[in-house]
C-alpha cells in the first residue's frame, strides 16, 4: 500500500512524505491494521489526499506484489528464524488454538502461504476490509477541529463503498486448546519454557486482572518470579509474565530462559508453577497492588505524551468500544479492582492442569 496508488507513482509517496518533513508506517495485529503519518500540522491537506488516494480504488501492481512477498519473507527470516527464542509464538499460535480459528497462526503468516498470494486474493481482501465503512479516521495534532473534518469529508467521502460481506469465523470456546505441551530445538544459549494460560479477551474488564497479576509476578526486578528465579535460586538468566491481549481470546505468559545449560526445562517450569500458586497462598500486599497500580499508570501517562500514541489508542476506542472518551477512564478501571477479584482470575483461569506449555531446548552439538 506504500507502494504508490492511482495519482501517485511508485515509490513517490514516501517521497512527497518526507519532503514535507514527515514519516509515515503501517503494524497488523490480529484484531486491525493501522496506517500512519506524523507531519507538521501545515501538511494536514497532503497527508489526507496522500490516505484517501490510496483507499479510493485497489492500485497494487504484480511488480510490488512480488517485491513485497520477497520484503515480508526476509523480514520472517530476520526476526523469527535468526533470532534466538523467536519461533515458540509460532509454536505457541499451533499449540493452542485449534487450526479452525484464526489465532492459530501467527501475525505474520507463512511463508508458504505468502508465496502463493495472487494479485486478485489482495484485491478481494481491499475490497471486502479496506472500506471507508470499515475504518476510523484519526487526527491528532496543533489543528483547527472544524478545518480538520471539512479536509477529511473533502477527500473521504465519495470514496465508493462495495458493501462485501466481511468473512469472519466466530469464535467459540471450543477453538481453545488446554493443558498441552510441546518442544523444539533452536540455536539458543539455554533452555527456555513459557507458560500460557487461556484468559479473557480485551471486551471483558475481567482481562485487566490479568493485567495486574502480570506485573506483580513479573514487571521488574522487584517482581516475585525475579526475586525468586534470579536473585534466590539463581536458575534464571531472564523472566517474566504480560498479557498477549486480543479481542476473542488472551493468553496471560509466564516465562523463564535457564542461566545455563545445566538447568532443565522441568526445574524452570516447576518454579513457575509454584509461583502462579503462590499468587494465591502467599497473600498479594498492599505494597504489591499500590506498585503495580504506579506501573501501570506510568505506562498510561507515556502513551498519552505522544500525538502518535493517543492516535493509536483513540483509534482502538474507536473501533472496538466506539467511545473515544474511553481513554481517560482506563486507569480508574484498573483501580476499581479489588485483591479479591484478581483470586477469582486466579482460580478461574491459572489452572496448572489447563497450561500451554512450550519449551524451547538448546541444540546439542555432535
Amino acid at each position: 500500500m506504500f507502494e504508490g496508488s492511482k495519482n501517485v507513482p511508485k515509490g513517490d509517496f514516501d517521497k512527497l512524505c518526507s519532503l514535507a518533513g514527515g514519516v509515515n508506517n503501517a503494524y497488523t495485529n490480529y484484531e486491525l491494521t493501522s496506517y500512519q503519518m506524523t507531519l507538521p500540522p501545515n501538511q494536514l491537506e497532503l497527508a489526507l489526499w496522500l490516505e484517501s488516494d490510496r483507499m479510493a480504488s485497489f492500485s497494487v501492481t504484480e511488480e510490488s506484489l512480488e517485491t513485497q512477498k520477497k520484503v515480508v519473507i526476509e523480514e520472517i527470516h530476520q526476526t523469527v528464524e535468526d533470532q534466538p527464542y523467536s519461533k515458540w509464538r509460532d509454536v505457541l499460535a499451533e499449540t493452542a488454538y485449534s487450526p479452525k480459528y484464526s489465532y492459530s497462526w501467527e501475525i505474520q503468516g507463512k511463508k508458504e502461504d505468502i508465496r502463493k498470494f495472487k494479485l486478485e486474493d489482495l484485491k478481494y481482501f481491499f475490497e471486502m476490509f479496506y472500506q471507508p465503512d470499515n475504518a476510523c479516521l484519526v487526527i491528532v495534532g496543533d489543528v483547527e477541529a472544524d478545518k480538520a473534518l471539512k479536509l477529511a469529508e473533502n477527500y473521504f467521502e465519495d470514496i465508493p463503498v462495495f458493501h462485501k460481506p466481511k468473512q469472519t469465523i466466530e469464535f467459540s470456546s471450543e477453538y481453545l486448546n488446554k493443558g498441552k505441551s510441546t518442544f523444539f530445538k533452536d540455536n539458543v544459549p539455554s533452555d527456555a519454557v513459557f507458560l500460557c494460560f487461556h484468559c479473557p479477551g480485551f471486551l471483558d474488564n475481567a482481562v485487566l486482572s490479568g493485567d495486574i497479576l502480570a506485573n506483580i509476578a513479573g514487571n521488574g526486578r522487584s517482581s516475585r518470579l525475579y526475586n525468586t528465579l534470579i536473585y534466590a535460586q539463581q536458575i534464571a538468566s531472564q523472566t517474566g509474565a504480560f498479557v498477549d491481549k486480543r479481542e476473542s481470546s488472551s493468553l496471560m505468559i509466564f516465562y523463564a530462559f535457564g542461566i545455563n545449560g545445566n538447568t532443565t526445562c522441568d526445574e524452570l517450569n516447576n518454579v513457575l508453577l509454584e509461583e502462579i500458586s503462590g499468587l494465591t497462598s502467599k497473600k498479594i500486599t498492599n505494597k504489591e497492588y499500590g506498585k503495580t497500580i504506579n506501573q501501570l499508570t506510568s505506562q498510561i501517562a507515556n502513551d498519552l505524551q505522544f500525538n502518535y500514541n493517543i492516535a493509536d489508542n483513540l483509534g482502538e476506542q474507536i473501533l472496538f468500544w466506539n467511545n473515544p472518551e474511553r481513554i481517560y477512564s482506563t486507569l480508574d478501571k484498573y483501580k476499581e479492582i479489588k485483591i479479591n477479584e484478581l483470586n477469582l482470575f486466579l482460580n478461574e483461569f491459572l489452572k496448572p492442569e489447563d497450561a500451554i506449555r512450550i519449551d524451547v531446548l538448546k541444540k546439542t552439538l555432535k
